[in-house]
Order: C-alpha cells, then structure tokens, then sequence
C-alpha cells in the first residue's frame, strides 16, 4: 500500500513539474527576441496565450509578412509599438493594392528600418524614399520591382548589402546611379537577362560581387551594343560571374581579389569572335592575384584557344586552389603560369581542340607544391588517361589522387580503369590514388 501511494505521489509531482509553463518566466526581452524569428503572423498567435503575451508581439523588432490579408498588415502596422524596425519583409505576394505596398514600405522607412526584402509576383513602383532611406543596411529587391533612373534622388549612406534579382530598370543608368548612392557598399549581388542596357558595375567598396546573367533566348537589333559588362572595383575580394550572354566583358585591375568562381558560357554566337573572345582571355587575365580559382568556360572552345596561343600571361603566383570545368587544352597554360598550385581539381575534361598537349618542361607546381588532384566526372577517353598519366608522373609531392566516376562508366570499363591507372608510374611515393563511385 505504501509504494502504491509513493508511486503516485511522484506520478504527480512529475505532471506538476511538467506542466510549468518556462517560457513565460522568461524576460519580455528574450521572449520579443524568440517571437522575432517567427512570421509574424504567427508571432501575433501568441498573444492567446495569457495575459502576459497579449502584447508582447507588438515589441518584435521584426516583421515578416508572407502573402497576407492586407487588412492583417494594416493591423499589425498600426499596433506595431516599437520605433525602430530591424527587419521588413513582404514575400510571396499574389495579388495586392500598389498603394498599400507603398504605403507599407514608407512605415517601414519611417521607423528606421534596417533590412528590407521583397519579393513580389508583380510589378510595383517602390516607393521613392527607399532609396533615400538613411538607417537601411540590407536591401534585397526580387522580381517586377524597379531601379529608378537618373534624376531621382538615390542615397543609401549606411547600405553594405544590396542583391537585385530579376528586377526592372528604369534607364541605361540606372543601376550605376543606385550604386553611386551607395557609399559604403560591400557586397552587391545581382541576377538579370542580359539584353536590356550595358551593364557598368564601379564601386570602390565593393568587395563581394555576384552577377548572373540569364539569356532570355531572344536576340535584339541592339544586342551587340547592349550587352556589355563591365567591372571596376578595385577593392573587389570574391567575384562569382555567370555569364551567359554579353558580347564583350571588361575589368579594371582586381589586384585585391582572392577568390573567383567564373562561368563563361554565351549562348549566343558573337558578332565579333575574336573580339570578343580576346575580351574573355584578358579578362581570365585579370584575376592573376586570386588565390582560388574556379573557371567554367563552355563558349567556343576552338576559338578562344586560338586566341590563348598569343596569350602572354601574367603568372598565377598566388594561386593554390584551381578547379577547371573546360577543355583540356587549358590545363598546361594554368600549370605553367600556377608555381604555387596546391589543389587541382578537373571537372568534366573535354577534348574538343588540339587536344592534351604536355608542358614543354615540367611546371614549377607539379615539382614542389601540387598535394592533391580530384577528377571528377572521370571518362575513360585516351586523353583522360594522358592527363593523369602525365600528373601522376610528374607530381613530386603529391599526397592523394581522387578518381570519382560515374554510374555511365560499365563494368568492364571501370576495371579497365583500376588496372590501367594503378599501373602508372608514381613520381612521389606519398600518393595515394583513391576511386570513388559517384
């Protein structure tokens, strides 16, 4: 009788402690600080829960409104208590007045916004004093909003982060005039379907740069003229370009950049080869001081390796992680130009010029710093076997090779490549070559 009765005594004590509600003993900073990262409708569900939380929402410093009633937000707006606003964000809108986004917009402005994202499924004109608002640090626009031409005040003093996705502008200035507005801006990340304006990016603070352009697979009587990119940020650290359909592509010196991911890939047939494709050699040219390196090039293969024939290169000397997406005649210009190469990684080798040719003399890398090589996407062509063959050879230091390759490979083929490959000579006793199936 007794352990019944202590049994049930610690039954009870267990729901006791089980049903203490902790969160409410919480400080209404914390909990305000919790609420924030929640949408807000959700955030405002929370007041049914007690007194305590019947107005805690309305101190949130964020408000995150995804596709409501505009009668919600004009509620929440209105009860909303705190002056300064952290973070405003309209997503995924359907269907709405264009006064009341504006007029939601300028609330925001009005209360000292420091982040702003929208992103709408239709067009509105935003409201002028976004661009003119002085405690906005975060501005992300996405589709159907529009960049304001020349003539309209732009001055963002204490923006850093500004990404322009699918957006409209105004005029062929536009988006160099909402830049130039922007003082202390860091980093700038933008996506569009070249074919509109040529596109000038120049800032002196600009230190991380995302550009994609898209084609859209229509080609204009002002194609050649509009599609232009060019780039002057000398305080540039990460650029990722992808780049699928300007003419012509300018840099000015990027001696501050470490760090590259480049995609040159122009669906459209230019209206000057060489010219075009000399603007794409020396613009490769110019990011010699990078440290890292990714480079895509599916263009015309035959045409811009013509022009790296009169290639007169300036060395890679910083370079230590290099991953090419493109035709192998490239590789020996990089391991020539590279002496501090450390990581290669060789993705999807094609053959479609003069094929692998071997350095005249074996490159400075492969020598006294190249430690890991990755082939990914391995097929079993001849030339791929050179390729590795030569590296395997010729690599001094080399720790590890990685061979990853695909389903697509048959089962004969892929014992072809074990013997084949494992038969190579070694120049360094260190390495290890490791098969991966992908």
């Amino acid at each position: 009788m007794e352990i019944a009765e202590e049994h049930s005594r610690r039954r009870h004590k267990r729901s006791n402690a089980l049903s203490v509600d902790r969160l409410s003993d919480l400080p209404d900073s914390v909990i305000c600080h919790i609420l924030s990262f929640l949408p807000t409708k959700f955030s405002v569900r929370t007041s049914i829960l007690g007194q305590k939380w019947r107005y805690l929402w309305t101190y949130t410093p964020n408000l995150l409104f995804h596709n409501e009633n505009p009668g919600t937000v004009d509620t929440v707006l209105s009860l909303h208590k705190l002056q300064d606003i952290n973070t405003f964000r309209l997503t995924e809108w359907n269907d709405c007045n264009l006064f009341e986004i504006g007029a939601w917009i300028t609330v925001a402005v009005n209360r000292n916004v420091r982040n702003v994202h929208i992103d709408l499924n239709f067009h509105v004109d935003l409201p002028r004093c976004l661009f003119t608002c002085k405690t906005l640090v975060d501005l992300s626009i996405e589709f159907y909003g529009a960049v304001p031409d020349v003539g309209i005040a732009v001055y963002l003093p204490r923006l850093k982060k500004l990404r322009l996705i699918h957006v409209d502008y105004e005029g062929d200035e536009s988006l160099p005039h909402l830049i130039s507005g922007c003082p202390v801006l860091e980093e700038l990340l933008i996506h569009l379907f070249a074919g509109y304006y040529p596109f000038k990016i120049s800032s002196p603070t600009i230190k991380s740069l995302t550009i994609n352009f898209h084609s859209d697979g229509e080609v204009s009587d002002n194609h050649a003229y509009y599609d232009r990119l060019e780039i002057d940020t000398p305080g540039l650290v990460y650029l990722r370009l992808i780049d699928c359909a300007n003419q012509h592509i300018k840099s000015s010196a990027l001696d501050s950049l470490t760090e590259a991911d480049i995609h040159i890939c122009n669906d459209f047939k230019p209206r000057d080869d060489f010219r075009y494709y000399r603007s794409v050699v020396d613009f490769i040219d110019r990011l010699h001081d990078v440290k890292c390196l990714k480079l895509k090039l599916s263009c015309c293969t035959e045409i811009i390796d013509s022009v790296f024939t009169t290639w007169e290169s300036n060395s890679f000397h910083y370079l230590t992680n290099l991953e090419l997406i493109t035709d192998c005649c490239f590789l020996s210009e990089f391991l020539e130009n590279a002496d501090n190469l450390e990581i290669l990684t060789l993705s999807k080798v094609r053959n479609e010029t003069k094929g692998w040719t071997e350095p005249q003399q074996v490159p400075t890398c492969l020598i006294s710093h190249l430690r890991t090589i990755k082939i990914v996407e391995f097929v079993g062509k001849d030339y791929v076997f050179e390729i590795i063959r030569y590296l395997l050879r010729n690599a001094q230091v080399l720790e590890r090779m990685e061979i990853a390759y695909g389903s697509s490979l048959s089962s004969d083929e892929k014992i072809y490549m074990l013997e084949e490959i494992s038969r190579f000579r070694r120049g360094s006793k260190e390495c290890e070559v490791v098969f991966i199936s992908k």
